[in-house]
């Protein structure tokens, strides 16, 4: 594996959904999920670096824009490209984060998940 990502979701089900589509079609990433944001970071601290955050906004513990913030003060995810995940559309598009590389509303489908790697974690998919 040459590529790694991770899915921040507290919402264990919709974890599920996202991590199994890429555990079984993306053989080449790692793929870790956390429950928050503190969890989250703790993965970070850990690396390697991913190429791809799928990021919950609303989430309990830390959300997303507390985890974007305490991300950055502690100088984690130089290269991490997030996309942020929500339910919440119109909140969603309204967060205005340089580190923000796109949104995925819920409900998803499979298809726009694995696009979504493929396209900011192609790197990995050439090893």
């Amino acid at each position: 594996m040459s590529a790694h990502g991770v899915v921040i979701e507290d919402d264990p089900d919709i974890r599920r959904d996202m991590v199994a589509p890429l555990e079984a079609e993306t053989p080449w990433l790692k793929v870790s999920s956390a429950g928050d944001g503190m969890e989250a970071l703790e993965i970070l601290d850990e690396g390697p670096e991913p190429c791809l955050a799928l990021l919950d906004l609303m989430m309990p513990v830390m959300n997303g824009l507390e985890f974007l913030d305490a991300a950055r003060e502690r100088g984690l995810g130089s290269k991490l490209r997030v996309v942020l995940v929500s339910g919440y559309g119109q909140l969603a598009s309204r967060v205005k984060d340089p580190d923000v590389a796109g949104m995925l509303s819920k409900p998803f489908r499979a298809e726009e998940l694995l696009d979504l790697v493929h396209r900011h974690c192609a790197d990995g998919a050439r090893s």
